[in-house]
């Protein structure tokens, strides 16, 4: 059967199609539109295509009875977009070095910031809805922009690059590890037994391990000498350690951005001392557990009076806003040309802002305008990536942008 010939309205948005059979019976189809690969897909075959299929139903009888997570009017997942926060551009609250017009070919990084939201947290949603790979990243695809602090356009830095790293380590394994391991992933037993019936060669090593044991409790050993060192001197050999490169996992994106900024004129002298400002300010943690006035969920607080004690608290669990500091503003900066997403630039998910570094003399040499404003500053942020991104985070061809 052919797949539905119009595009999905929402992402994960299911479709059934039902096909009468001979003898009676209906065969029925479901398509999932995934708008991230911008296709409707079936369910795959496999071991789990069943899973999937029943998971495919559910959604349906989901959306059929307005239950389903993704639908337009629910809020629980939320997608998350490449570009600005809440799809906004610079407006005239934004800070902007040089303080030039910004034309529609001009190339630029937007910064704004967020308040941090615990991806564990209920305002994070994190274990809902239908699909878990997009609620991962709810804890930043509902931050929203803090309107305490203007967001900033500064031109693309010079040095500009990014890294993806993975984790991948060497594994030895021995004849019969490698054997046992082999067996237990579903492959052939007959192996393993083969290895274990190596009398000649396991009890050699089993034999050459417990006087590695033995000597290493002699004085002037050291302690350690191991299977190889027994059997290398003894006999020649080594242990084959059939090594295997293995995957470990991803690591977070790191990146730093170096802005030399140079005022032409006062205004332009007061804006770099605020974009500086603003970096510091955002980087910052706040005193007390909550910065808005709101009650923080799940901790409870209480008001001392003068003849109270600490002793008196009914509670244990009831702690004081005092006692605790907020996590600081994280950053979404996107590579901007014009007031589009700039297609060609590989952009980044928000980022925590591991260091912000102000220098007032990067020449080396002190010096100020006549109004104390210095000649030039440098300003230096590192940043951290807040979540992986996946191989269906890197979109090929169209344009947006990808990560």
């Amino acid at each position: 059967m052919a797949t539905p010939g119009t595009a999905g309205t929402f992402d994960g948005e299911v479709k059934k199609y039902t096909k009468p059979e001979r003898g009676g019976g209906v065969k029925v189809t479901y398509y999932q539109w995934n708008a991230s690969q911008n296709k409707w897909e079936t369910p795959q075959a496999g071991l789990n295509r069943m899973d999937q299929v029943n998971q495919m139903a559910a959604d349906f009888n989901a959306q059929q009875n307005g239950t389903f997570a993704g639908a337009p009017g629910n809020n629980k997942i939320k997608p998350l977009t490449i570009g600005p926060l809440e799809g906004a551009t610079p407006g005239g609250g934004t800070k902007r070095w040089p303080n030039d017009q910004i034309q529609e070919e001009t190339d630029y990084v937007f910064f704004q910031f967020g308040k941090y939201i615990p991806p564990f947290s209920q305002d994070a949603l994190n274990d809902s809805g239908n699909n878990k790979r997009r609620s991962y990243d709810q804890s930043i695809a509902r931050m929203k922009v803090d309107t305490n602090l203007p967001s900033i356009m500064l031109p693309i830095p010079q040095d500009l690059s990014n890294t993806l790293a993975a984790g991948w380590q060497g594994k030895a394994f021995t004849g019969l590890g490698r054997a046992a391991v082999a067996a237990m992933a579903g492959g052939s037993m007959d192996a393993l037994g083969q290895k274990a019936g190596d009398y000649t060669g396991n009890l050699a090593a089993i034999s050459d391990s417990l006087k590695s044991s033995i000597l290493n409790l002699v004085p002037g050993v050291g302690g350690n000498l191991d299977v190889n060192d027994i059997s290398g001197a003894t006999r020649g050999v080594v242990l084959n350690p059939n090594a295997e490169l293995l995957y470990d996992s991803p690591e977070l994106r790191e990146i730093g951005m170096s802005f030399k900024m140079v005022p032409r004129n006062d205004t332009e002298a007061k804006i770099i001392r605020d974009i500086c400002q603003i970096f510091r300010k955002a980087s910052l943690p706040t005193w007390g557990a909550s910065d808005d006035g709101k009650p923080v969920k799940g901790l409870q607080t209480f008001k001392q009076d003068d003849n109270q004690t600490v002793n008196d608290i009914k509670d244990a669990k009831e702690f004081m806003g005092e006692n605790f500091i907020r996590v600081p503003r994280l950053c979404k900066f996107t590579f901007m040309q014009g007031n589009r997403t700039h297609d060609y630039l590989t952009q980044f998910k928000p980022c925590a802002m591991s260091r912000v570094i102000v220098n007032f003399t990067p020449d080396n040499t002190y010096a100020t305008y006549h109004d104390g404003s210095p000649v030039a500053t440098e300003l230096r942020i590192n940043f951290q990536e807040t979540k992986l991104i996946f191989a269906h985070d890197v979109t090929i061809g169209g344009k947006g942008g990808s990560f």
